[in-house]
């Protein structure tokens, strides 16, 4: 038994008595309505055909995402499971060889969109994966791509793909099948929402960062609305990168920038800290203070020392890997820093930003620029040397300095080891 986008086959067998499937439909509207998520969507619709007597014993869901990493999220659900399985695919990791050998692969190129097997004797062309389902007690596999429309109707690249595997003996009712086939096209209108619920999160959050691009997603899109906050100020500035820029190609200009921003931004991700922005070859982001109390603090402080031991760290790293392949290098100037700010939208009517600005913002900048009038790859303020309650043994004193359009000087400190990337003592 096979199939073509119009013919969904004629094996007999019944399933467990009369399966309610308009009921399963207005369930599938509710919870797109709701805005459930893909996995919960996958794992209600199977339980939602188990409890009207379908015997599904596995399903398989597929999508594309818009992600900077993963090109589409998979899902699998098993009868004999609790949670659904999760799982995605790299952006640039090439063509799957479980794909290319998949009844999917088969499907999309023979411009198929659904495709039903009997697996109680062989098939008359057979995939690897169908041995597979027969162990796992398998008699009938379905499996259906819903394209997404384009504006103008014809169908577009992305969209849903799903199997469901069923293990009554002598496989489905072919008008259950046909049912199931007409619910997944009002079931696919639930995952679209999600999926662009999901896009839109993973856009918001890969440009504005993860708490600003939620709160943008929350409807925080006001020009002027700010919050206050005390944060840790990170501030860090590629030196040397300036007259780089003008002698090296292009290509070869963002791929190393890449790396090395990389290696300063990717240590702050790791510790809680926010990006917030690329200021070319910089970075700027925060260490929410989350309270009040001294130890609160002195945890955002250690977290963003922590996150600038590690960047150094990388900096390294890769400097080494640069030089060995005969590549010019960079190195880092970065400033800690300790003070309020407001965080919120900034800019014109229909273009904003949303960011930290404020005095501190502007004094932690300042900072950052004496690193090399004073030798220094690390430099911390006083305010937050304070916050750091007992650990000042970690710091030197490198005197007191004036700050450009700040009045008046201000005690700075570095690392007491040499070497920003240093274990701390």
């Amino acid at each position: 038994m096979g199939g073509t986008m119009n013919d969904l086959g004629q094996q007999s067998g019944t399933t467990a008595g009369q399966v309610d499937w308009p009921a399963i439909a207005r369930w599938a509207v509710r919870e797109g309505m709701a805005g459930a998520p893909i996995a919960r969507l996958i794992e209600g619709l199977c339980q939602q055909m188990q409890d009207a007597g379908v015997p599904v014993l596995r399903a398989f869901l597929g999508v594309q995402a818009l992600h900077p990493l993963y090109g589409g999220y998979s899902f699998v659900w098993r009868r004999r499971e609790d949670e659904v399985e999760q799982g995605g695919y790299l952006r640039n990791a090439g063509r799957n060889p479980d794909f290319l050998s998949s009844p999917f692969h088969h499907m999309y190129e023979q411009r198929e969109l659904r495709l039903r097997q009997g697996l109680e004797t062989e098939a008359e062309r057979e995939f690897p994966i169908y041995q597979t389902f027969r162990a796992e007690g398998g008699t009938d596999y379905y499996a259906r791509i819903l394209p997404f429309l384009r504006p103008d109707g014809e169908a577009g690249e992305d969209g849903v793909v799903t199997s469901f595997l069923f293990d009554p003996p002598g496989g489905m009712n072919d008008d259950d099948v046909a049912e199931l086939d007409r619910v997944l096209e009002v079931f696919a209108l639930a995952v679209r929402s999600a999926s662009t619920q999901e896009t839109a999160t993973n856009v918001a959050q890969t440009y504005l960062g993860r708490d600003a691009g939620k709160r943008v997603l929350d409807g925080d899109i006001q020009r002027g609305t700010v919050n206050s906050m005390r944060a840790v100020i990170y501030f860090a500035d590629l030196r040397g990168f300036t007259a780089l820029a003008d002698r090296l190609p292009s290509g070869e200009l963002l791929s190393m920038l890449d790396g090395y921003l990389e290696a300063i931004a990717g240590p702050v991700l790791e510790r809680g800290g926010e990006v917030l922005k690329f200021l070319g070859d910089g970075v700027l982001a925060v260490f929410e203070i989350d309270g009040e109390r001294a130890d609160e603090c002195q945890v955002a402080c250690l977290q963003s020392l922590a996150a600038a031991r590690a960047a150094f760290a990388a900096m390294a790293d890769l400097n080494g890997e640069r030089q060995a392949n005969g590549q010019p290098v960079l190195d880092l100037d970065l400033a800690l820093h300790v003070g309020d700010v407001a965080y919120g939208n900034v800019g014109a009517e229909t273009r904003l930003d949303f960011t930290v600005i404020g005095g501190a913002v502007n004094e932690a900048a300042r900072i950052e620029a004496l690193c090399r009038e004073l030798g220094e790859s690390l430099l911390i303020s006083d305010s937050f040397r304070q916050a750091m309650i007992g650990c000042g043994e970690v710091l030197r004193p490198v005197g007191s300095h004036r700050l450009r359009d700040l009045p008046g000087e201000r005690p700075l400190y570095a690392l007491a080891s040499d070497r920003p990337g240093a274990a701390a003592p």
